[in-house]
């Protein structure tokens, strides 16, 4: 059995563009230029063969899957654990800030992945984050379909693919990954 899940991340918000930490306990609609984005993403997803999209309940990644599905006329569900991760504290505060106020945790936030138990005051650690976004895919295994779309947010997704051997990178709004499901094994495609 052989199953596809395309990865994407929501489409730019306002506080993106400002830099600063939504987290999952702050939910704010994508700006124009996230609904231009998401109008992109969906014409680079037109000969992936979606079938079906399940979304985070936060408003910029289902307002994202909802571009993207309507474009491709396939239907969205939402997956509360596709959320991005909970920065707590941390969050609705700029990244300088951030930077300042938890320097050491900051620090240890963008060490290499090894450190998986860091978390912000009253946050989510990037394990726990791994923990429950792998457990949604492997949830997904027992659905139907077989070509997925998955709208989730940069942490989230980031942490995800740390299990899959990506390293730590820069992720833009919007940003695809492919991730197979094959006779047991999963992988990264290329």
């Amino acid at each position: 059995m052989r199953k596809d899940f395309y990865i994407f991340r929501h489409g730019q918000t306002d506080y993106n563009k400002e830099r600063r930490w939504q987290g999952s306990g702050i939910d704010i609609d994508l700006n124009e230029e996230g609904v231009a984005q998401a109008k992109r993403l969906a014409m680079k997803l037109e000969h992936c063969g979606l079938e079906y999209i399940y979304s985070s309940n936060l408003q910029r990644a289902l307002h994202t899957a909802q571009i993207v599905a309507s474009q491709l006329h396939i239907g969205v569900d939402v997956i509360p654990d596709l959320r991005e991760v909970c920065l707590g504290k941390a969050e609705g505060l700029l990244k300088s800030e951030v930077a300042v106020k938890y320097a050491q945790i900051f620090e240890d936030w963008y060490n290499e992945k090894e450190n998986m138990n860091v978390r912000f005051p009253n946050g989510e650690s990037k394990e726990e984050a791994q923990t429950r976004m792998f457990a949604v895919l492997e949830n997904l295994l027992k659905q139907t379909y077989k070509t997925i779309g998955i709208a989730s947010h940069g942490g989230a997704i980031r942490y995800l693919l740390y299990k899959f051997g990506l390293p730590p990178h820069r992720m833009e709004n919007t940003a695809l990954y492919h991730i197979i499901y094959e006779d047991g094994d999963w992988r990264l495609s290329e």
